[in-house]
């Protein structure tokens, strides 16, 4: 039986949409993926004795993460501080609002002046901060809950050939690529940057639109696992844009511009290595962009 919203976290439908497998991780509460590390983290640091009654949660985001945290904050009764760049929607930094949350508005765009912010103040007594861009149980989340149930999920006998992820914090990619690979040693795990700002691939730190991946820095999660993956790709954010649009208007799925990128490197991905099983993920609501992109 379900007694509060965080039960209702996961199990989200695996569909396929242009022929690749789309795990529709925005329909979680909160409205994007990033629901099951906030609860994965925040009950895990409460197991260990990390979290206690009437601490605050300090977490540095682009938006989703402080999203997540903060509903789950909510409910468990803990205040909740958000550290976020300028320059994102104002959408997620309204929605950590509505939970509660106070959120701060420090740098622009990239991440790394609020991370830095939100490690120094985990440090301090009555503060918590769960770190999601270096804390292994991002990976392990990924690894023992997302990824076996995209398992349980394809068709009795199919595996995945390849699983294609934007790389924010690295724990999707990389924890679900230790489950798929276990799996399958043969799948391919390919993490996805913006064409205007391929940190991993090629050193570039700028502005792009797609919010929620390449956030100025490479995070730890991918400093330690970079040999997982076998490649890195990158999408135009025009072009994921378009592709949002097009996922709204011809399959009924609105959903952010992340979304767009992932499905675009997907298709690609199964086009060049003649794959019938693609795994990628359609990673927060559109929602969360009206003002952006619907206005």
């Amino acid at each position: 039986m379900m007694t509060t919203i965080l039960d209702a976290i996961g199990d989200t439908p695996l569909i396929q949409i242009d022929g690749i497998w789309v795990k529709l991780e925005f329909l979680n509460p909160s409205g994007s993926i990033k629901a099951r590390i906030a609860k994965y983290m925040i009950e895990r640091a409460e197991h260990e004795g990390l979290l206690k009654p009437g601490d605050t949660i300090v977490e540095a985001s682009s938006g989703n993460t402080g999203n997540a945290m903060s509903m789950v904050a909510a409910v468990k009764g803990y205040k909740m501080l958000v550290l976020m760049p300028d320059g994102l929607s104002r959408e997620r930094t309204a929605i950590s609002r509505a939970y509660g949350a106070e959120v701060h508005i420090m740098g622009d765009f990239h991440v790394t002046d609020a991370l830095a912010e939100a490690r120094r103040m985990g440090s301090l007594p009555g503060y918590f901060a769960p770190q999601q861009f270096d804390n292994e149980w991002n990976v392990d989340e990924n690894r023992e809950w997302l990824g076996p149930e995209i398992l349980s999920q394809l068709p009795k006998g199919v595996l995945p050939q390849a699983v294609v992820c934007g790389i924010g914090t690295g724990g999707t990619i990389i924890g679900v690529g230790q489950a798929f690979k276990a799996a399958n040693p043969s799948c391919k795990v390919v993490g996805l940057e913006p064409s205007e700002s391929c940190t991993i691939l090629c050193g570039e730190i700028a502005k792009h639109l797609i919010e929620g991946i390449a956030d100025g820095f490479i995070p730890g999660i991918i400093q330690r696992h970079r040999d997982l993956m076998d490649e890195v790709v990158t999408v135009e954010s025009d072009a994921a844009i378009l592709e949002m649009r097009r996922l709204a208007r011809e399959h009924g799925v609105f959903v952010g511009p992340s979304s767009g990128a992932h499905l675009i490197a997907a298709r690609a991905l199964r086009d060049q290595y003649k794959l019938d099983n693609v795994v990628t993920f359609f990673c927060d609501k559109g929602e969360k962009y009206i003002t952006d992109y619907w206005l």
